[in-house]
């Protein structure tokens, strides 16, 4: 399984667990948060005009997000996915 991680503020978390509680009504079973990504980036792919109207409110301003820190910086040299899966997740 290739999972990631995303950082999300509460009011992003508490729009993403909305969306996977409509999913959940509209299904009849339990909706884990990746499910809820996952329908809602398919549902964005074939109706790519429904974001028109989000895309005036995403703020790229990396210096506004709350987890950008231009001060940290990392050389991990030579990785590969297992190296990094390591470091995050202490799997291997």
């Amino acid at each position: 399984m290739g999972a990631t991680s995303i950082r999300l503020g509460s009011a992003q978390k508490r729009k993403l667990e909305q969306a996977a509680r409509l999913l959940e009504r509209r299904s009849g079973r339990r909706v884990t948060h990746g499910q809820a990504v996952e329908a809602l980036a398919d549902a964005a792919l074939r109706r790519p005009n429904l974001l028109d109207a989000a895309t005036d409110r995403l703020d790229l301003d990396l210096t506004s997000d709350p987890f950008f820190d231009p001060s940290f910086v990392f050389d991990m040299g030579k990785t590969s996915a297992r190296i990094v899966d390591k470091l995050l997740y202490g799997e291997g």
